[in-house]
This record gives C-alpha cells, structure tokens and sequence, in this order.
C-alpha cells in the first residue's frame, strides 16, 4: 500500500517484520532463480532449524536413514568417515543418543540400521484456530481458507495469463480482497456466517487489522511471532511470491508490505472463525492451552534420536566429499609454458556446467587460458530490450543493477533504434489481439475446428527442429548511462581485477555468458544464468567485450598501470548449457585465423561435453549418435529433463585454475578465479564471499531442499504442473504456488542425482584474510557458523587447509595432515 501509516505499536511491528524475514522469497517464472529455503533462518543452526521445520510443518531437511544405509552399503560412506565426525559431534548430539540409552560410537550408528525404526513421537505443533478446529472437530476449514485466499491473491497478481482481469487490481491486495470478500457468499455457504458483514466492519489498513487480531485472538506476546510466522505457512508459496515482491523494493532502499497484506488477510479468517465460537468455552480455552504448550523459541535444542542419527551420517557424507577435494584440489606453482601468451583466454561464468566444458576445451589442443568469474562479469545492469516492456535485472538477485543497458542500442541511429521499437510493440499487440480472439467467449469454441488443425504443422516442425529461426541479430547492447572515461574504465579495471588479469592479455579475451533452450518449459529461466538473475548472459557478456575495446578506456587504464596490447580483442559468447553449442558475437576486429581455429575447439568442446553429459541424461545406451540425442532435448516438448543443470552441485573452489586443471570435478564445483598474492588486502576476495558464494549457497541449499522433501521445498512432478497467473505453478487444481525445484530436476526416476550435501567453499586464502572478511560479513558468517556451509582456508599457497569451526576458530584437516587419499 501507499502511505499508508502504520497503526502497529512498535513492538509488533517488530515481531511482524521477525516472522515476514523468514519466509523465502518465491521469484516469479519469467526470472526463476535458485533461493535458499532456509535463508531466513542463517542465523541459528542447522540442526535446530531441522527440528523446528520438522516439528512445525512436518517437513524434512534431511533423507532417511534407509537412504544413508544404502549409501554405507555401497561404500560412499565408510567407518572412516562416521569415526571423523564422532570425533567432533556436538553436545546436543551426544545428549540425544544418551537419553535414549545409545552410545554415539561409530559401530553403534552402523549397528542401528540393521534394526527396525521406531515410530517417532507425534511433535507438538502450536497452529492457528482454524488448524486447532479441524483437529478437534473434523471440519476443512484451513482447506477452505487456503482455497479462498489463494483464488483472490491469484487474480490480484496475474501477470496477464488470465483473460479475465480482476475488478479491483488499482486497489491494494488487502483492499482489493476486503472490496471482493464482501460480495462473495462462498464462506457463509461453507457455514462462516455473517463473514461478510465481519470483514466489511474490518479497518482499511492492514496494519490495524493485525493489531485488532492479535488482541482479539489473545495471543501470548511470546509466541506472537512464532503463531504468525505458521499462519504466514497457510500459503507459503503465495506467500515467498509476496515476500519477493517485498524484497524488490527493499533492496532499492524502499519498502513493501506485500506480505503484511497477506498476513492480515489470513487472520481475518481466524478472527471471524474465533468470533463464531467465543461462546464454546472448551474450544477458546483448549486453543489458548495449545498456543502455550511446546518450546519455546528460546534457541534450546532437544533432538529426536532419528534426527540426531541422520545428523550424523548427513556430516559422515559430506566428510567422505571432502576427502575427494582434498585430493582433487592440488595447488600448484605456475610454470613457465604456463607463464606464455596464450592464444585465446575464455572467461565463463562459475556455474557448474562451465566445469565440464572448460575442461574439455582446455583439452582440444589449443593454447587456450580459462577462467571463472561470476557470469555477470561484473556490470550489474537492468537491461532493456525495445518494444517487449518492461527491463530485466541481469545480475544476482542481492544487488539492484545501477547500470541501465538495452538490446541493438550500438552500431544503429536513432531512428533506426525507434523504428525496431515500433516493429516489435507491433509484434507484441498483435500477438496479444490473437490471444484476445483465441479466448473470447464469442470465438472460442469455433477456433479449435477452423484452425486448430493448422498447429499440428508447427507442432511437427518443433519436434524435427524444422522451425525456421531468425537470423536476425539483436544488434550489440550498450550502456543508456553516459559515463565518463573515468567511471567506464573503473567498471573495466573492476572487471580485470575480479579476474586477476593484469598481464599477459592473449589476442583473444572471450567473455562467454551462458543461457539456455527448451520447449514446454515453465522452468525455462532457472536453466539461465543465476548470476544474471534468471536470464542468458549474453547482454554482459558483450558489454563486458565491448567497453574493454574502447580505446579510451585502454588509455586510462593504461595510466593506471593495465597494459591491454593493441592486438588484443574482446569478444562476447553464448553458452547454451542444455546443447553445449557456443556461438560467438562481436569478432570481426579479431583475427580471422584465431577465430576459426576457436570456432572449431569450441565445437570439439561441445562434443566432448555433450558425450560426457549423456550418461547422467541416460542417452549413451542403444543411441547411434549421443550428440545429437542430447542436443535434441533441448526442442522436445515432451521433454522433462532436457539437462540437469545444476544438479550434484557441492563445492565453491576459490583459487587459481592451475590448481584443479587436473581434476575432473564432474560439474559439481563452481570456480572463481583467485590469486591471494595479487590481493593482499582481500578487497577482491570479501566481493567474491559476499556476492557469488552466497549466490552459490543458496543454489546449493534450494538443490539441497528439493532433493530431502520435494513435498515442501520443491514443486512436485512436472507431469501436473499447472502455470497460475504467469507468476508460478501450482500442482494440478492445487491453490498453491510451488517453491523449489520440479522432482525431475533432482531425480531420475530411479534414484537421486542431486545428492544433498551442504556447500563446501574451499579458498585459496589464509585464516586471518577470512577471518576479517567474515567479521564484516555477518550473514556469511552465519552461514559458516551455524553449519549451513562449509569453509575451508587454503592458505596462500594451498598447504593450510583448516575448517572453521562453529565457535569462529579454525581446526586442521586431518585428511591434509595424513595426506590426502
């Protein structure tokens, strides 16, 4: 709403705020990035958020035990790795297994599995009236409620999808619902009576509709937060969709009570059941005995003996990874060949499925030099493409781009630029008239007989990749800022230094984005660059190329002690990660033969890429061309896994390239180019923690979330998807959006392929850089404090290899000690 004073008292409006903070926020499918699903719990610890969610919602971050026992079985955790852990278990942990007369030994964690699982005891759950209702007396209420909130939330933020617009959307969401509840008989049919007098007695803001809740609810001030926060859960996918509006306007220094609204719509209901049974005495009085029973939310931890055993063999798996990055991660000098002028230096961004393809392009013969570097190459842009509406933010969804940018803005004229515009608001109003005619009452039904026949034919022509494509090039994209020489050379030398490329510039510098190409596919934008906020990173890609060629630019940084040679060439690329086909803008400045030479180890690259990838995609059985299978999947409609994206993800690898050229880290590492010694200070270094690796922990945490409980954290089988509003899916005729990631994206039908381990950065630093760093950084440090992920120091040099321990100390790798192996 706007203006709109806050009636809460202060107090309340703390405790309001509390419980809003720990919904994650839902991005809509348009740009569908990976969000840590616990991102508003970093602050306490893993194990205790783990409980909570459990005893809160019924949902599970952690697999089963059979789960673990299977993987003890086939030897991927061994006794080595249980006595590891055991060794440094925490307190809670020993406590749990002491009080149900368990030794917390290695051998005894094994001899468990043998036995059969005791049921565990129902956890007491404070709820909602409505919820305490339905316990008692068998009704659907909260059916009800989520049914009717969902209906009206979901007309309100329709993105277009629907024909039917709702009446009151230049109201406020509350108001909006307050104008349609009061028309609406559907409560007083389900036997609410009078609801529709209550809410039209209701204030008009929203502030004081959770205020006159809280009173007449008679909540307990010390579980106000915790009672709203489970109301909030009534519909946590609408609601992270809300949250993630609010968030939007936070982080550009305004504020948003999207969720508020939200919230105050939902205790209506409550008020109202509450009203309609303040004369059931039992029922009053046995809801306020449920609101004060259960812990507290004071930070005590009391674990089942279930939880605290798959705690165990959660740490025991992630300790066997370890040892693998241990061995695989092998720091090493730099040698004189290494020392050369390389003849191309690809730059691609840290996701994972760059892994694979950097390693096979490194291996095609070429003197080519890789990178990694946050796909947004540094330039955080809200880009524009003319005539579609509206920009996209094309950088990590924790910054607000500050750089504006739009499509074929280089190389054309001005009328040029507005006649594109004109063709394209064109395209867009015609293709939004047709969309009108097919839906209209008056035509649709005629429609499929006249000419539904005639979409079989493009129906074909996608599934043979006969689909004519346009050739038509988008036209370079530039900046809609006027910088001075000065700030565009800052935004260049930013760039270079990101990279630790000073010297020894090669004749070709290629900054490759990646993007993504799939049919059928409401998830399409989460295959997209995350570092690009759900979009292909071709726009910064070629920005990037484009301002380190202006000359300019070269002069300045020149003065600044950068020497880029006259013969050098930036050049901007595209990876489409689900083909592994590389395609190349902007490099007719470049040299010819170089080019060609490129061109052709891209496509070797691409080969070897897809090769390597078919077996996870179950394509290298019985298939006579493995490319070309797996390049097909990227314009099969029916096509539920066209890749996996980023899938198996585990490990943040901070350090120059040389130390893991060596390895194949089977695209379960992001890599960031790093050198300690060129940055002494760590200014570069607390960038690369503050900004990518937190973008990587939450991609590893959603991964993570999706693959323990689909139910909860993910969004379900992509067979009964159902798109609501263009904003999200919902699961068939469900009311509510999904979060997280489709069952297919973690699953192959058979077993997992993500399997679920926490985030292990390991950096080429040493303990007392990170150590200040993350005195700064507070929410990474809580990230690494409180078990959600793993950091390792490296040390300069690669030999340090400590943990950081829970307490902020630092404790020596005992594989690194013993040698790794």
């Amino acid at each position: 709403m706007d203006n709109i004073d806050n009636a809460m008292p202060h107090a309340l409006s703390k405790q309001v705020d509390s419980a809003s903070s720990k919904i994650a926020p839902l991005w809509p499918l348009s740009h569908f990035v990976a969000v840590n699903p616990f991102v508003g719990f970093a602050d306490q610890k893993f194990a205790q958020i783990a409980e909570a969610h459990k005893r809160v919602q019924g949902s599970d971050m952690l697999m089963p035990i059979a789960w673990f026992k299977g993987k003890f079985e086939s030897g991927e955790i061994g006794l080595e790795n249980l006595r590891a852990v055991v060794a440094v278990a925490s307190p809670e942990l020993f406590e749990s297994f002491e009080l149900s007369n368990q030794a917390l030994t290695a051998e005894n964690l094994v001899a468990l599995l043998t036995k059969s699982p005791k049921e565990a005891d129902p956890m007491h759950q404070n709820c909602s009236f409505s919820a305490y209702l339905d316990s008692r007396e068998d009704t659907q209420w909260q059916h009800v409620i989520r049914e009717e909130v969902a209906k009206w939330v979901a007309a309100y933020e329709d993105e277009g999808q629907s024909s039917w617009k709702f009446p009151w959307k230049e109201l406020s969401l509350f108001e909006g619902w307050k104008a349609a509840a009061q028309i609406d008989r559907n409560l007083e049919l389900h036997g609410l009576t009078g609801f529709r007098k209550f809410v039209a007695r209701l204030p008009d803001d929203p502030y004081a509709v959770i205020d006159q809740a809280i009173e007449a609810l008679q909540i307990p001030d010390d579980r106000i937060e915790s009672l709203l926060y489970r109301i909030m859960l009534t519909l946590p996918g609408w609601a992270g969709h809300l949250r993630y509006k609010d968030r939007e306007l936070e982080i550009r220094g305004e504020s948003g009570d999207s969720l508020l609204q939200l919230l105050a719509i939902l205790l209506s209901y409550d008020m109202a059941l509450y009203a309609n049974h303040s004369e059931n005495k039992d029922r009053v009085l046995g809801w306020q005995h449920n609101l004060m029973e259960g812990p507290t939310e004071d930070g005590s931890l009391l674990l089942t003996i279930d939880l605290a055993q798959r705690l165990v063999w959660q740490s025991a798996m992630e300790h066997a990874f370890e040892q693998k990055l241990c061995a695989d991660i092998t720091p090493k000098a730099k040698s004189e060949t290494s020392s050369r002028r390389p003849d191309v230096q690809a730059i691609f961004c840290i996701d994972v499925r760059s892994e694979v393809f950097r390693r096979s392009l490194e291996s095609t013969g070429m003197k080519i030099q890789t990178f990694g570097f946050a796909g947004f190459f540094g330039l955080p842009i809200e880009h524009r493409i003319p005539g579609l509406g509206g920009t996209q933010a094309r950088c990590p969804v924790l910054l607000a781009p500050p750089l504006r940018s739009s499509d074929s803005k280089s190389g054309i004229d001005v009328t040029e630029f507005d006649q594109l515009v004109l063709q394209r608001v064109e395209l867009r109003e015609s293709k939004r008239s047709w969309k009108r005619f097919k839906e209209a009452a008056s035509s649709c039904f005629t429609f499929v007989e006249t000419i539904g026949l005639s979409y079989g034919v493009e129906l074909v022509k996608d599934a043979f990749a006969l689909s004519s494509k346009s050739s038509h090039d988008k036209g370079a994209p530039g900046l809609l800022d006027k910088l001075s020489t000065a700030d565009r050379a800052s935004l260049a030398e930013d760039i270079l230094k990101g990279l630790g490329l000073l010297a020894n510039f090669a004749r070709i510098v290629l900054f490759c984005g990646h993007g993504s190409a799939t049919k059928n596919n409401p998830y399409a934008s989460g295959l997209d660059c995350g570092a690009c906020g759900g979009h292909a990173g071709d726009a910064n890609a070629r920005l990037a190329a484009a301002l380190l060629n202006q000359s300019d630019v070269r002069t300045e940084l020149s003065k600044r002690g950068i020497m880029i040679p006259s013969d050098t060439v930036f050049i901007g690329g595209l990876h489409n990660t689900t083909t592994d086909e590389v395609s190349l803008f902007d490099y007719k400045a470049a040299d010819a033969r170089l080019i060609e030479q490129l061109v052709v180890s891209l496509d070797q690259a691409g080969l070897l890429c897809a090769t390597e990838r078919s077996a996870r995609l179950g394509e290298a059985a019985g298939q006579s061309d493995i490319v070309s299978a797996v390049r097909s999947r990227s314009r099969d409609w029916s096509q539920v896994r066209p890749e996996w994206a980023l899938a198996g993800n585990a490990a943040f690898i901070v350090a120059p390239r040389t130390w893991t050229a060596e390895a194949n880290l089977q695209s379960r590492a992001f890599l960031h180019e790093y050198s300690a010694k060129s940055d002494p200070k760590g200014t570069v270094l607390e960038r690369i923690i503050a900004g990518p690796m937190v973008v990587g922990s939450w991609i590893n945490l959603q991964y993570f979330g999706s693959s323990t409980d689909n139910v909860h954290f993910g969004s379900g089988h992509k067979s009964i998807h159902n798109v609501v509003g263009g904003v999200g899916v919902a699961l068939g005729n469900e009311y509510d959006l999904r979060p997280g990631l489709p069952f297919q994206s973690v699953h192959d039908g058979e077993k997992l392929i993500h399997e679920p381990l926490r985030l292990h950065a390991c950096i080429a630093a040493d303990t007392k850089i990170l150590d200040d760093i993350l005195e700064r950084q507070d929410h990474v440090r809580h990230l690494v404090e409180n078990g959600w992920v793993h950091l390792f120091a490296l040390g300069e040099d690669g030999k340090q290899w400590a943990r950081r321990q829970s307490d902020g100390t630092w404790k020596q790798c005992a594989e690194k000690l013993g040698g790794c192996s």
